[in-house]
């Protein structure tokens, strides 16, 4: 078990959210190294080899989304440009975004390999149930967090085997191109949320057999406490904006 498997679960998600809100911040190119630099030491220190591949076989999604905005940027002046030809503009902003678009995908791609749904939907319930001031015990929260999670790997298995289908049955038929190729995987909707909605209802009745439904106090919030481990990574954070905050003021 890794050091990262004993973090507690709001830990994972309130680092993931301060490091993309941190980036903000940043001005300078050195700022970015230093993130990635940490980033690069987790992944050998907190992932195991196969953690670590899941994380890569994303990578044209890493790259792909940042991409796509950063050429949309290009069309604009944003700031000083960097390089420039006839309608298009390469801005040092732009060169900034399209780093923080990469790294916050890493960082949410990481969260979810590190962190199960219902983890995840726990932490946030717990999160509610501390900001007021223990007040919510409901289930409504990590309920939805859970089935919109198990819901979009449900998505990902109906789409595959959907796609798997009509490649089957065009198989004999003259290979199309162009806009037909297109309409083609646009049909596939149809039948993809047809399953998907009824999987929809499923879950939704298994719910409700089993008595969770949102006034529930299904979750016992109370039980979950911070370790050492936990306190270690949130004043690791401080110092690391308390040595930011002096580095960009001797630079």
């Amino acid at each position: 078990m890794t050091a990262t498997a004993k973090l507690d679960g709001r830990t994972k998600l309130l680092t993931c959210v301060f490091l993309t809100l941190f980036m903000f911040s940043f001005h300078y190119y050195w700022q970015y190294l230093v993130i990635i630099m940490l980033f690069a030491i987790l992944l050998l220190v907190g992932f195991n080899a196969q953690e670590r591949g899941q994380l890569f076989r994303h990578w044209k999604l890493i790259t792909f989304l940042p991409a796509i905005n950063l050429f949309a940027n290009l069309f604009f002046v944003n700031g000083r440009v960097i390089w420039s030809w006839g309608w298009l503009h390469l801005t040092n902003l732009d060169l900034q975004i399209f780093i923080r678009i990469a790294l916050l995908l890493m960082f949410a791609l990481a969260l979810t390999i590190k962190t199960t749904p219902q983890e995840l939907a726990l932490s946030v319930g717990k999160i509610f149930n501390s900001l007021s001031f223990r007040r919510y015990h409901g289930a409504g929260v990590p309920l939805v967090i859970i089935i919109m999670v198990a819901f979009i790997d449900e998505f990902q298995a109906t789409f595959v085997t959907v796609k798997q289908a009509y490649r089957l049955r065009a198989s004999t038929a003259v290979e199309v191109k162009g806009w037909q190729r297109i309409l083609d995987y646009a049909f596939l909707l149809q039948p993809i949320i047809l399953i998907s909605m009824k999987k929809a209802d499923q879950v939704a009745d298994a719910l409700t057999a089993k008595g969770y439904h949102h006034n529930s106090s299904l979750f016992d919030y109370q039980s979950i406490k911070y370790h050492w481990l936990d306190w270690l990574v949130y004043s690791a954070l401080v110092a690391l904006v308390v040595v930011n905050v002096l580095l960009v003021r001797i630079f």
